[in-house]
């Protein structure tokens, strides 16, 4: 079976997949909720096929640095952007900070974003949530495009999305995608003079 990260221009050449990498299988979305309930691990389901979490639809899975994420650097940023969207929010109104570990299901495809915020009522058991005010993902270089492109297009169908922010984790940048009453989406990039971590 051909994969896109085998012709993929940025990365000419990859390292070998780990002997434990599983290659996304297609799955019905059903049989997907299923297996995530039986097999060890994090998987998210992106156009029918399932993807471990850490390979996410987009990267390039040649090896540990395709990898989302799994850097200090990487780590240090979610922490301090989750703590930072937890002090804006506060702890009385009706929004919450989720953090990587809680899925978010649009219309047809499952995600585990870096951090969001999502406004409404939710039980303490639930596993998912279906809509979200904000969304954040940290630039990995594997997955940057795809982050850019598809899940931002998939991110926009949901109805109370207003804010969707992408940081980089190699040069402190940030790209903040807004909507507008009018539905028009826009955006600003800043470019920090220090790294947001040390």
């Amino acid at each position: 079976m051909w994969w896109p990260w085998k012709a993929s221009k940025i990365y000419p050449t990859l390292p070998p997949l780990p002997e434990d990498y599983e290659s996304p299988r297609p799955v019905a979305h059903e049989e997907y909720l299923r297996l995530t309930e039986m097999l060890p691990g994090t998987y998210e389901y992106y156009a029918g096929l399932m993807y471990p979490r850490f390979y996410p639809p987009g990267s390039t899975p040649g090896g540990y640095p395709a990898m989302a994420g799994g850097t200090a650097a990487h780590a240090q940023l979610i922490v301090a952007l989750i703590a930072a969207l937890r002090v804006h929010l506060g702890n009385h109104g009706p929004c919450r900070v989720y953090p990587s570990n809680m899925k978010l299901r649009t219309i047809e495809n499952d995600y585990f974003p870096d951090a969001y915020a999502a406004c409404g009522n939710t039980g303490p058991n639930q596993r998912r949530l279906e809509d979200a005010i904000l969304i954040c993902e940290v630039r990995s270089q594997s997955t940057a495009e795809f982050d850019r492109e598809e899940k931002f297009e998939d991110y926009k169908i949901l109805s109370g999305l207003r804010g969707y922010l992408i940081l980089g984790n190699r040069r402190p940048q940030a790209t903040l995608h807004r909507k507008d009453d009018a539905g028009t989406w826009t955006y600003l990039t800043v470019i920090a003079r220090r790294r947001w971590c040390r």
